[in-house]
């Protein structure tokens, strides 16, 4: 298997629902920028770490957040891409099942878990930024 390692601190997010999940992924952006990543939304070409910010409550939002995360969990199997996070409402409802179903993330945060997914990361939460979902 190939990596991209060189690639550092390169972050893709991609945003799936409702405009809160728009709202929660600029904010990890902004924290993530804040502490020196270069960081892309829903761009892939060159990103080295993903990040699946999921929608969990329509059938049709849960089918597309599955397979977002198929897609780039078949990428890192293939080398593409070191790390693969999923944040947001399916990974907060679901996470036992995904971890057994999709164990290529290399871990699954909770809607209200910004800054675990960023120490994850290696970054700081920067209180001084734009806070958080309440």
């Amino acid at each position: 298997m190939k990596t991209k390692s060189n690639k550092t601190n390169k972050v893709n997010i991609v945003t799936l629902g409702c405009s809160k999940n728009m709202v929660d992924s600029e904010v990890l952006a902004t924290q993530l920028e804040g502490n020196e990543f270069d960081v892309a939304h829903e761009k892939d070409e060159d990103a080295n770490i993903v990040i699946v910010n999921t929608c969990g409550f329509i059938d049709l939002a849960k089918e597309e957040s599955i397979n977002t995360i198929l897609h780039y969990a078949d990428v890192k199997t293939k080398g593409d891409i070191e790390k693969l996070y999923v944040t947001g409402c399916l990974s907060q409802r679901y996470k036992d099942s995904l971890e057994k179903e999709i164990p290529e993330v290399d871990a699954y945060f909770g809607t209200l878990d910004l800054p675990f997914l960023l120490e994850e990361l290696g970054a700081d939460y920067k209180h001084e930024l734009i806070g958080e979902r309440t």
